[in-house]
């Protein structure tokens, strides 16, 4: 949640516990920091998301049919996220533009990173981008934010 400042503390508990009792985490937080956080977490992914599904069609007819024929886990996940609404997302990627613009660049400066480890064929880097990534998701398995069970627990 992020509050105002004027908003009692009363109402804040009592808007918590009503997401609590749906089952929801709360946290409070302002709205600069809320912005900060969901720039990395959902923002920057739906642009990726969108921009893999716009590379994927790009393609010539044949290529795309086999494409979509072919979609491997990866890529089907990544149409789920660019499924999202379109006018939602043109709203946040408007009202929070600078954030999201910050996001882009350090995301485009790791890939360069990336793609230089790849054309130098250089394992080590390659092995320290995925081993840190691997360490990365244990994180967000052990934080409870997901499961480490074979399809991530999904049928």
């Amino acid at each position: 949640l992020s509050p105002e400042p004027n908003i009692k503390k009363t109402d804040i508990k009592k808007v918590s516990e009503l997401w609590e009792s749906l089952g929801s985490k709360v946290k409070i937080m302002s709205v600069s920091e809320h912005d900060q956080i969901l720039s990395l977490t959902s923002h920057l992914p739906h642009v990726i998301a969108y921009n893999i599904v716009k590379t994927s069609m790009s393609n010539e007819e044949k290529v795309k049919n086999d494409i979509v024929r072919y979609s491997a886990g990866g890529l089907r996940d990544f149409t789920r996220i660019a499924a999202s609404n379109p006018i939602m997302w043109k709203d946040i990627f408007i009202d929070n533009s600078e954030l999201i613009i910050h996001a882009i660049d350090n995301f485009t400066k790791n890939l360069s990173e990336f793609k230089n480890a790849i054309k130098e064929k250089n394992s080590k880097k390659l092995l320290e981008i995925f081993e840190k990534s691997k360490e990365f998701r244990e994180l967000i398995i052990k934080a409870g934010q997901d499961t480490d069970k074979p399809d991530f627990g999904r049928k």
